[in-house]
């Protein structure tokens, strides 16, 4: 039977860094995983795999830890973990030269990340319908607060990118991320006048920002984008990635240590069919998916209602992406990943095929679709 046991100050600690918890169910040692969960919705195809009861049917115990994406890319990076839930603001660890992670499976094309405009700045009187051009002439010169450490960098990166296409080379806009990489690249001018002022801010920091009118615009996700747009007076979302780069996802992911999956290729095996069957759970229970969260973390996430934020994929919407092989849907999203990172700790050499092994789902997904 499962039994869940949560570690003493949970909810204080895991912002600053990995909170181990424990979870037993039927079996050894020499059949635990230990996971990296996030402490929000986008794993919760993890939190669901737990509570069901899915992990246990596969005779697989879990022994999770929760925390944010740095502290727990870093400790899958280490061995500490096994296998862990990645957003992509660290996905840049899955193309380094000594490959210690690998990518084994997409979670679900986010919605998420939102460009959203104080209506007294200086987008205030756009829509998610204004032009390409009228958009980027908003942001050249404007201030924007985002988290650079998080999935609002890539997408950022992403919609300039975008925004660039309509606009000849002396107007082209770009920003400086916190390594001072000016980005996009690729751009044979960077002006000074088409510089996009953006500021480092945590993605709770920037709600608070934007209430006192600090910035002219934001990217920031649920719920923080949540709350800001239900004050439909004062901020209108102008774009989203469904509404301006539908083929341009970087989605969340799970990955494994490299030398941990190549000792436990049979565990992992078993591991995938719970996680999958957890994504099947939540892209059919969104809502219980999310109760699920509640429950496994003794209510450090609170519910936010962000179920829709994102399309949930199961082991049906899986295999369609996967469908083609290395000219798939799947490895197009993970080549827009690889192109959304910047680190200088990244390898020239080290492919978006070179960091995906995709068998392991495809098999699972198989026998559960």
């Amino acid at each position: 039977m499962k039994k869940f046991k949560l570690l003493g100050l949970l909810g204080a600690v895991a912002a600053l860094g990995v909170v181990a918890t424990s979870v037993t169910s039927c079996g050894g040692d020499e059949n635990t995983v230990r996971l990296g969960l996030h402490l929000n919705f986008g794993a919760g195809a993890g939190y669901s795999a737990i509570q069901q009861g899915f992990f246990e049917e596969e005779g697989v115990t879990i022994s999770p830890q929760t925390g944010a994406g740095p502290a727990l890319a870093a400790s899958l990076v280490a061995g500490q973990i096994d296998v862990s839930f990645m957003g992509n603001g660290v996905a840049w660890n899955y193309f380094t030269e000594k490959q210690e992670i690998t990518l084994v499976a997409l979670d679900n094309l986010t919605n998420d990340d939102k460009l959203i405009a104080s209506k007294s700045g200086k987008g205030g009187s756009l829509t998610a319908e204004s032009s390409h051009e009228d958009l980027a002439n908003a942001l050249r010169g404007a201030t924007v607060a985002l988290d650079l450490d998080a999935t609002p960098k890539a997408f950022f990166t992403s919609l300039l990118t975008k925004l660039n296409e309509s606009l000849e080379v002396s107007e082209k806009i770009w920003y400086s991320d916190l390594e001072g990489n000016k980005l996009p690249t690729g751009l044979t001018e960077y002006a000074d006048a088409n510089k996009v002022n953006v500021h480092a801010a945590t993605n709770a920091n920037v709600g608070v920002a934007m209430q006192n009118d600090e910035y002219d615009f934001c990217v920031a996700f649920a719920p923080v984008s949540t709350s800001l747009l239900n004050n439909k007076d004062k901020f209108v979302m102008l774009a989203s990635t469904l509404t301006h780069m539908p083929d341009s996802y970087t989605p969340s992911t799970w990955a494994v240590n490299t030398a941990w999956l190549e000792s436990h290729e049979e565990l992992f095996g078993k591991f995938m069919r719970g996680l999958v069957k957890g994504m099947n759970f939540r892209r059919d229970n969104p809502t219980q998916s999310e109760k699920d969260v509640e429950t496994v973390t003794a209510g450090t996430f609170k519910a936010t209602g962000a179920t829709d934020i994102a399309q949930w994929l199961g082991a049906k919407e899986q295999l369609e992406l996967l469908e083609g092989g290395e000219n798939s849907t799947a490895m197009k999203y993970v080549e827009n990943i690889r192109a959304s990172q910047t680190s200088k700790e990244m390898s020239d050499k080290v492919t978006a095929a070179d960091a995906t092994d995709f068998s392991y789902l495809k098999t699972a997904c198989e026998a559960l679709k």
